[in-house]
């Protein structure tokens, strides 16, 4: 794979490659999981300088930008002119097609509103088509956007989620979870069934999470300057905080985010998603420990201190 993109990017141009060929390049990639950040520079690159898109298929957006958020690689000019060709074909796309693609933006943490909203009523139209990991998809990255979608999100798509309530895996059901966090914050009253939302927050609640180094440096240092920080504190919405604690009257949660957190130094949709319904459903103001500037504090204990001080305006 590597000797492969690297002859590719020594091309001059891409042009002897059609656009299914661009995007099976990056899909092929991302599905073996290889990395290879210049190869994909150079599709995007060479996708973003054409003068229009009309020659690709709904198939080669969603393969594309499915690589993209698969592979972990952030390419926002690649990203608005794929959902801007997209909007004019909204109507061409499979049910597939469309939770890839949502599902893609989503996770990059890229929310371009008018692509949500432009999408919306074909994926009323087809929920039925939708299967178990595509209505989860499609739930969770609404959620993300906070685009509301009251056309998709009806009795037909609790419908079609009631009917498929037995091939939810835990990961889909955990989506479904954060989706009906979403409706309360949109004061909807849309939900699922008090049975299928039980299933789902108890998968939520099982994922499991080990606190890293990083985690644990931060926490040591929340205590040396006299806080008393809860570890790993179970919230009402399902949510885990990597530390909780009260400063001058105020709920307080402390997010160490790591580099899985971000693209680049941009959080990703679950990051944005985490952070905003803890803050509008458990009135918690959440307050992040980005790892590049832990890192840079390097093993300086008063710094540290100096840090999380200033961080939560104990100065």
């Amino acid at each position: 794979f590597k000797k492969v993109g690297n002859h590719i990017i020594v091309l001059g141009c891409l042009r002897s490659f059609n656009e299914q060929n661009i995007a099976n390049i990056a899909w092929s990639y991302a599905t073996m999981g290889e990395s290879h950040p210049k190869l994909f520079r150079k599709v995007a690159n060479h996708i973003t300088a054409q003068h229009n898109l009309d020659s690709f298929k709904p198939q080669d957006f969603s393969n594309t930008l499915w690589a993209y958020a698969t592979i972990g690689e952030s390419n926002p000019k690649l990203f608005k002119k794929i959902a801007d060709a997209a909007v004019t074909k909204k109507n061409e796309f499979s049910s597939q097609q469309i939770s890839n693609t949502l599902w893609a933006y989503a996770t990059n943490g890229h929310i371009d509103e008018h692509l949500y909203q432009s999408l919306a009523p074909t994926a009323a139209e087809i929920v039925d088509k939708f299967n178990n990991q595509g209505a989860s998809n499609v739930a969770w990255a609404y959620a993300v956007s906070n685009v509301p979608a009251p056309t998709l999100f009806g009795q037909n798509f609790i419908d079609c989620c009631m009917e498929k309530q037995d091939e939810f895996t835990q990961e889909q059901l955990s989506q479904l979870h954060q989706w009906s966090l979403w409706q309360q914050e949109l004061n909807s009253n849309i939900s699922l069934s008090s049975t299928l939302q039980e299933k789902c927050f108890e998968a939520f609640i099982s994922q499991v999470f080990h606190p890293s180094a990083l985690q644990d440096d931060v926490i040591s240092h929340l205590s040396s300057i006299g806080l008393q920080p809860v570890e790993e504190k179970l919230l009402q919405t399902g949510y885990r905080l990597d530390a909780f604690m009260e400063v001058n009257g105020n709920k307080i949660g402390i997010e160490v985010d790591g580099p899985f957190h971000f693209l680049g130094r941009k959080p990703t949709g679950n990051t944005i998603l985490k952070r905003r319904q803890i803050t509008n459903l458990e009135g918690i103001q959440v307050v992040s420990v980005p790892y590049w500037e832990w890192d840079k504090l390097k093993r300086d204990s008063n710094e540290k201190q100096k840090y999380l001080r200033s961080l939560l305006c104990l100065n």
